[in-house]
């Protein structure tokens, strides 16, 4: 072996070592000490529903310094509660709660979440209720009837509130390539015009999933937001998707380019709904539905109508008229509030509800649980409502 050959090699250990240890010293040192990003919680199919890992909790930790604890329950959801028991008790009422990263509680602590201010709320006005929650990151409305379906029956619930958010809609019939999109069920139309419903695939824990463990990754790819410039290459190269992010086109935390057809949004709609409503019949529990509010037309003073996602609030309110559900738009509720105390319902560096927001949310459900003849949540006594965020 030449002498030239044997350096070359030699350099090449050296450098291979070197980044060993680098790297080795991020993982275990910079990033897990000095700059430690949010804490992994795995998902895992059971019983045909994806959820969290049972069993475990995690801590996020965000760009103003503040940390919101996750805690993952027995059944795999995101609860203070340690388990949930389909065993029911003599005059309890059940309430179970289906939805997204909204009901799962992103950004705030487990206890902070609207499902558990609910319950604290029509407990401390002296009803005997437990409030149970099914939220999972990135779950469209199409995927909630599936949840109900397989999961929330299995409970007996009283109630079942639905919480819409505006990328509920094209989701349902959007074939996302993501991580773990395929394990939602998705809706499309026969030949005929009539709705297929397409199975969620079992999660599988891929390369994606192998790398987020690595703390290193974490803080570099999400920490950074170095994953919304790199949303359309991993989605075109890695998932083989379509997706981009770009900013000029995103209101309420939704693609406008992607929502445009109000007429699918409505058909697919009023399928779900009007499934749900079958089940509500078949196995005596009440159902109602709650959307969120658009929030850039509160803070500028103008019409929800006057966006795009405004449209979404109109159809959703329309099909449970239309199909006699309950519903409540909780745009009135953001804009009283924001008249009235200037304060914002999300923080700055992300979209989701922050803790004020949650517990206006709250208030506002429990109103509607309890101010609904067709529910008839009554509560024995009147409390303070819950104080909001100053």
């Amino acid at each position: 072996m030449s002498s030239r050959l044997k350096s070359w090699l030699g350099n090449l250990a050296l450098l291979g070592l070197s980044l060993f240890l680098t790297l080795a010293v991020l993982e275990h040192v910079v990033f897990r000490f000095i700059l430690p990003p949010d804490d992994l919680v795995e998902n895992v199919t059971i019983k045909g529903v994806v959820r969290y890992m049972p069993n475990t909790r995690a801590t996020f930790r965000h760009p103003d310094g503040r940390t919101s604890l996750v805690t993952i329950n027995a059944d795999g959801w995101n609860s203070t509660k340690p388990e949930y028991r389909t065993a029911t008790s003599p005059g309890k009422r059940r309430i179970a709660v289906i939805g997204d990263s909204y009901v799962h509680g992103a950004i705030v602590d487990v206890g902070e979440g609207f499902p558990d201010l609910m319950e604290r709320d029509l407990k401390a006005r002296g009803a005997d209720v437990e409030v149970l929650r099914f939220g999972m990151d990135g779950a469209p409305l199409s995927q909630y009837l599936h949840v109900l379906r397989r999961e929330v029956l299995a409970y007996k619930p009283d109630v079942v509130l639905v919480p819409l958010i505006h990328n509920d809609f094209d989701e349902s019939y959007r074939f996302l390539k993501t991580r773990y999109a395929s394990s939602f069920m998705k809706l499309k139309r026969d030949e005929d015009g009539s709705v297929v419903e397409v199975p969620p695939g079992e999660f599988q824990y891929g390369v994606a999933d192998s790398l987020r463990g690595y703390r290193t990754f974490r803080y570099l790819y999400y920490k950074t937001n170095f994953y919304l410039h790199a949303k359309g290459f991993i989605s075109r190269y890695f998932w083989g998707g379509d997706e981009q992010w770009s900013p000029e086109n995103i209101s309420s935390a939704v693609d406008i380019r992607k929502i445009g057809d109000h007429q699918a949004n409505r058909f697919y709609t009023r399928y779900v709904m009007s499934e749900m409503k079958k089940l509500a019949i078949e196995h005596g529990f009440r159902l109602a539905f709650v959307m969120d509010g658009v929030r850039e037309a509160v803070y500028a003073g103008k019409p929800a109508s006057n966006y795009e996602v405004g449209m979404l609030n109109r159809i959703a309110a329309d099909v449970a008229r239309e199909l006699n559900l309950p519903f409540l738009d909780l745009q009135e509720t953001f804009e009283r509030d924001w008249r009235q105390n200037r304060q914002r319902f999300e923080y700055a560096y992300d979209w989701h509800w922050n803790a004020r927001a949650n517990k206006l949310v709250a208030e506002a459900a429990n109103g509607l649980l309890t101010g609904d003849q067709r529910i008839g949540l009554s509560v024995p006594r009147r409390a303070a409502a819950l104080q909001s965020q100053p």
